[in-house]
């Protein structure tokens, strides 16, 4: 035990003394103050990524709602969005929009990440439901592929995050109602005689009548072994304090004002489950991660399947806005969607190299953003800046203490969040307590090399952060190569921008890579032959293991959390060794660190050096080309004897 104390002393102790030579190094810089107690940079990578899920599975099931796939309402679930204000402009013209409810801000109408999880696992539920009974018309068969492709690496992450012991967080939930129910028996300790009012007697022997009445329900009813594990632990807990669901109408209360203080109902079993949701979860895992978090969906933007999507989170807690996208980019669509717009770049009036009037965008991307629409009169990085400023200001309730801004996105989500982080940060007059920063996965290049020069530029300026996660041989976060433009009236090479993360798999060869450090690099401007080597590399191997598979292999959004986990976790297992240089390995360096590093160039105030390349040039060279040649000459026997 005083070992571990020891240990986690240690590791605080080394994080804070990192975190103060990091603010003595930055005082020196110009830009804004970064943002404290962000956490390295593969835990908030995780971090986020779990926050695209969840927008993107909450994104499928308000989807679903529309087209009548699910039980639930659009309205039930539903937040600030362009639906609620059509509904708003309605009961507004019916005269039934009050007074109290026009005083309602952004952050009085949100979601939780728990409310979330809990009306897709219901929906899940269902859906599994009708499964069972083998829907045979081809409608129904059509609903459930298309909603098993929606659910299924949602549940995927929910399934392996779950706490193998169901039963002590049911008891933990019980020890939990009962403390809130014996509050309200307080005020009316004549109550106490209720038919629902909790028994007094029997709470040491909670965890073995849990257990036996589990037993039980299993044994005799068939509908709690077919429900979920959440639904079956609702069903426990009303069982366990006599709760019948199952009463005739005529026997149940009809108004909330008959049910007298101090009496359990389902809906306040339902809020204590919700609340305590992340108990049902292994510390550390996604979904625990993901409800402890603390975030909440405040506006969605999805007038339509085929217009940009996207969310806007906050955390009241760290005071920030986060802007979410969901895209998925498809095979066609980054090899043949591969044209260039050009448009104003809004820092060309601040003095860098390479300045430029304008910059050559990705159009499949660019277009729909800065594209002005007929009815708002306004671009979509307009309107989204607009409702940021709004929900920041209600989030410092005015104050001037500031808010943090974040941008995520996944696929050709993390295009539109590159796109977007460029020209907030651009906005001199966007007034935010620290750098924008962007996280992107699995994301293709978007501009040209002035691009480049600019992202750079308010990069340096500490205006700007970007850290763009891509998995080893993914084929997708490299294309396309080039673009025609028409201010050019040639093609144009596209060029990545931001901190490179690159994600290796759980192997062998990825232990020994991540073994020395994170494969993290930032403006690493390589020969043409060692870049055309790797796409070729990638070509070959893709050939070699289908596309489709491949493609759903190395880019969705499961592998790249299983990536950044083994990461992490392989990296803090090594740091608890006995060598020297393991407790370098546990400390592993945040966003702002790394941009500290290698785009600031401020390397001495944690001893960083350049790692010495391990060949030389000519070396490589020849290495990529024998490695080419072996791999082709291979491919031309195997088709010769097929």
């Amino acid at each position: 035990m005083n070992e571990e104390s020891n240990h986690k002393l240690s590791s605080s102790t080394s994080r804070v003394s990192s975190s103060a030579l990091l603010s003595a190094a930055m005082a020196d810089l110009d830009g804004p103050p970064l943002k404290q107690d962000c956490g390295d940079l593969v835990a908030e990578g995780i971090e986020h990524l779990s926050m695209a899920m969840l927008v993107n599975i909450y994104g499928k099931l308000r989807e679903m709602s529309l087209l009548g796939h699910v039980s639930v309402k659009l309205r039930d679930i539903d937040v600030n969005s362009h639906q609620y204000n059509s509904r708003k402009k309605e009961m507004k013209r019916l005269g039934e929009w009050t007074a109290a409810d026009e005083a309602k801000g952004y952050l009085d109408t949100t979601r939780k990440a728990g409310f979330i999880v809990r009306a897709v696992m219901d929906e899940h539920e269902l859906f599994e439901a009708e499964h069972a009974r083998g829907a045979n018309s081809e409608i129904n068969h059509a609903l459930l592929a298309y909603d098993a492709s929606l659910l299924k690496d949602f549940k995927t992450w929910v399934e392996e995050s779950r706490v193998k012991q169901l039963d002590t967080a049911t008891e933990g939930i019980i020890k939990r109602i009962r403390e809130e129910c014996s509050q309200r028996q307080m005020a009316r300790e004549e109550m106490m005689s209720s038919n629902h009012s909790l028994p007094t007697s029997g709470k040491s022997n909670t965890s073995l009548r849990i257990a036996r009445r589990r037993g039980s329900l299993l044994d005799v009813s068939q509908s709690f072994q077919d429900a979920s594990w959440m639904k079956q632990e609702k069903k426990l807990i009303e069982d366990h304090f006599g709760i019948k669901n199952d009463l005739p109408a005529s026997r149940r209360k009809s108004s909330s004002r008959d049910r007298v203080p101090g009496e359990l109902s389902g809906s306040l079993i339902s809020k204590a489950i919700e609340e305590s949701s992340d108990a049902f979860f292994e510390e550390g895992s996604v979904m625990r991660n993901l409800l402890g978090s603390g975030f909440e969906v405040v506006w969605f933007a999805d007038r339509h399947p085929s217009d940009i999507i996207y969310g806007i989170c906050v955390n009241r807690q760290t005071a920030t806005v986060t802007v979410v996208f969901r895209g998925q980019d498809g095979i066609f669509d980054l090899c043949c969607k591969t044209a260039m717009s050009s448009f104003p770049n809004p820092i060309a009036h601040e003095d860098y190299e390479g300045n430029s009037e304008c910059i050559n965008l990705r159009s499949v991307v660019a277009d729909e953003l800065l594209r002005v629409r007929m009815d708002t009169k306004m671009s979509l990085i307009s309107e989204i800046r607009e409702k940021v400023v709004i929900i920041g200001q209600e989030l410092t309730n005015g104050t001037n203490a500031g808010y943090h801004l974040s941008v995520v996105g996944h696929s050709r989500g993390g295009g539109y969040a590159t796109v977007l982080g460029y020209y907030l940060a651009s906005d001199m007059y966007l007034e935010v307590a620290s750098a924008v920063r962007v996280f992107t996965f699995a994301s293709s290049p978007v501009g040209c090399a002035d691009f480049q020069k600019g992202f750079k530029h308010l990069e340096e300026e500490g205006r700007l952060a970007h850290a763009r996660f891509a998995n080893s041989n993914d084929l997708f976060t490299s294309l396309p190569l080039r673009g025609y433009s028409e201010e050019n009236k040639s093609k144009v090479k596209y060029h990545h921008v931001g901190l490179q993360v690159r994600l290796h798999k759980a192997n062998e060869a990825g232990r020994r890579r991540i073994k020395q450090s994170l494969d993290v690099s930032y403006d690493a401007k390589e020969p043409l032959l060692i870049e055309m080597a790797r796409a070729a590399r990638n070509v070959l191997s893709l050939i070699k293991a289908l596309i489709c598979f491949v493609y759903t292999k190395n880019y969705c959004i499961s592998q790249y959390h299983l990536r950044m986990h083994f990461a992490r976790e392989y990296r803090l297992a090594l740091g608890n060794g006995a060598l020297r240089f393991d407790r370098k390995r546990k400390c592993l360096k945040s966003l702002n660190e790394y941009y500290v590093m290698k785009c600031r160039h401020v390397r001495d105030f944690t001893g960083f050096k350049e790692k010495p390349a391990l060949l030389p040039t000519w070396a490589m060279y020849v290495l990529v080309a024998c490695l080419l040649y072996v791999q082709i000459d291979i491919i031309f026997k195997f088709s010769a004897t097929w």
